[in-house]
C-alpha cells in the first residue's frame, strides 16, 4: 500500500490485520503539526477526516493506495465558512418555496421543504461555531437572535397555523438568513481582495 499525505509519499506499507483507522494514526506522524487532517482517501474514495465512523474499521489489507489531505487551520476555518455561505443561499431557496407552498395552500411540500431548511439550518449553525472555533473572528451567525424566532415559528407550527408560519417566514426568517448571507458575501469579498494584495 503506498501512503501519502498530500502529494507526498511517505511511506509503502504491507499490512496485514490493520484497520484503516490503525494506519491513519500510525502514519499521522508524518502530518505537519501546524495543519489538520480534513479528507482521508481510501483508493480514490474519500472520506472526511471528521467520519470515523465510515472508514476507520475497514480492513486495509488490499487497499493500494491512502491519502491524508491536510489543511492549514485559517485555509480550513476559511472553508467551512465559504460551506456556511453557501448552504445558506440554500436554505433561503428551500424556505422561499416553503413560504411560497404555504401561500397557494400547498401544506406538505411546505412543511417538508420547511423540515429539510431547519435541519441544514442547524447544522450550518454548528459549521460556523466550528469556524470560530478554529480561527476567531466573528461568527457570521447569531444564534441568540434565532431563538425566539424558533419558539414562535414552533408555537405556529403546533397550532398548525399556516399563515403564522408563513408570517414567520417571510418577515422574519428570510430576513435574518439574508442578512447574515449578506455579511457572508462581503466578509468573503474582503478576504479575497486581503489575498490579492498579499
Amino acid at each position: 500500500m503506498q501512503v501519502f499525505v498530500n502529494d507526498r509519499q511517505v511511506v509503502e506499507l504491507a499490512p496485514e490485520r490493520a484497520t484503516i483507522g490503525e494506519l491513519v494514526e500510525a502514519v499521522g506522524v508524518h502530518v505537519d503539526p501546524d495543519e489538520i487532517l480534513t479528507e482521508i482517501a481510501v483508493d480514490g474514495e474519500v472520506f472526511s477526516a471528521g467520519d470515523g465512523a465510515r472508514f476507520a474499521r475497514r480492513p486495509a489489507a488490499g487497499v493500494r493506495r491512502l491519502t491524508l489531505t491536510t489543511s492549514s487551520v485559517p485555509a480550513f476555518a476559511a472553508r467551512l465558512r465559504d460551506d456556511v455561505r453557501a448552504a445558506l443561499r440554500v436554505i433561503v431557496g428551500r424556505l422561499e418555496q416553503a413560504t411560497d407552498g404555504l401561500g397557494r395552500g400547498d401544506t406538505a411540500r411546505a412543511q417538508q421543504l420547511l423540515a429539510v431548511a431547519l435541519d441544514e439550518l442547524r447544522l450550518a449553525l454548528i459549521l460556523d461555531q466550528q469556524s470560530v472555533q478554529l480561527a476567531g473572528g466573528d461568527a457570521l451567525t447569531t444564534q441568540a437572535d434565532l431563538e425566539p424566532l424558533a419558539e414562535d415559528l414552533l408555537a405556529a407550527q403546533r397550532r398548525g397555523d399556516r399563515t403564522a408560519t408563513r408570517l414567520l417566514l417571510a418577515e422574519r426568517l428570510l430576513p435574518m438568513l439574508r442578512g447574515w448571507d449578506a455579511v457572508a458575501t462581503r466578509r468573503h469579498g474582503a478576504a479575497a481582495r486581503d489575498d490579492a494584495l498579499s
